[in-house]
C-alpha cells in the first residue's frame, strides 16, 4: 500500500510549529504517530492534507485554527470546588480530567480509553461543556480547569513525512485505533500536562 486513504493505518513523523516558527512538538520517524485514516481522530486540516499522500512523501501544510483545534473558548475555563474532585484522588497541575454534565451536576474522572480521550477533546464549535479539562491552578478550596486544547486558537504549520501505510486489523477498524498505539499505552494515570514532548508516549491527539 503506497497511498494514504480511508481505513488504512498511517504512521507519520512531523514537526509542529506556530506560524511564528516556534516549534511546539517534534515526532521522529523512529517513534511515529499512528492512527487510522478517515476516523476523524486527527484534526481536519491535517487529515485532509494527508489524504492521497504517498509512502515516504514529505510535505508542509499551514492549518488555520478553524481546521485545527478551534478557537480559544473562555467559557471552557471554570473554577470548581475541590469537593467535586474527591473521587479523582490526588490532583496536580497539568492533570487532565474528563468532565460530564448531567442535569447541571458535574462529574470529573480520569479518561479510561483512547476513544473517550479523543472524543472528549473540545474541538467542535458547539456549546457542549463535556470534555477533557486540564488543571491550571490549585487554590485553597477550588481548582481552575481549562477545557481548551493547548493549541486552541493557534494557526499551525505541520512538516510531515509519511512513514508507513498498513492494512489495519479487524479489531483496529472496529475501534478506530491501532491495537498497539503507544500514544495511549501508558493509560492516563501519569499525565503531567507536558505531553507534547517528542519522547513522551502520552501525546494527546488530535
Amino acid at each position: 500500500m503506497e497511498i494514504v486513504q480511508d481505513k488504512l493505518k498511517i504512521s507519520i513523523a512531523y514537526t509542529l510549529k506556530e506560524r511564528t516558527g516556534k516549534i511546539l512538538e517534534e515526532v521522529p520517524a523512529n517513534f511515529p504517530f499512528v492512527y487510522i485514516h478517515g476516523y476523524n481522530n486527527i484534526i481536519p486540516g491535517l487529515e485532509d492534507a494527508l489524504n492521497g499522500r504517498r509512502l515516504n512523501e514529505s510535505f508542509s501544510v499551514d492549518i488555520p485554527f478553524e481546521q485545527g483545534y478551534g478557537p480559544y473558548r473562555p467559557d471552557l475555563v471554570m473554577e470548581v470546588p475541590k469537593d467535586e474532585l474527591r473521587e479523582v484522588g490526588e490532583i496536580w497541575l497539568g492533570m487532565e480530567l474528563e468532565m460530564f454534565m448531567d442535569d447541571d451536576v458535574r462529574e470529573f474522572q480520569l479518561p479510561e480509553t483512547p476513544d473517550e480521550f479523543v472524543d472528549g477533546l473540545n474541538l467542535d464549535d458547539d456549546d457542549e461543556s463535556d470534555g477533557i479539562y486540564t488543571i491550571k491552578e490549585i487554590k485553597k478550596d477550588t481548582v481552575i480547569v481549562d477545557g481548551n486544547h493547548p493549541f486552541a486558537g493557534k494557526d499551525l504549520t505541520f512538516d510531515v513525512t509519511v512513514v508507513a501505510i498498513e492494512q489495519p486489523s479487524f479489531t483496529e477498524l472496529e475501534s478506530g485505533f491501532p491495537e498497539s498505539e503507544e500514544n495511549f499505552d501508558n493509560g492516563f494515570d501519569d499525565l503531567d500536562g507536558e505531553d507534547f514532548d517528542s519522547d513522551s508516549p502520552n501525546r494527546r491527539w488530535r
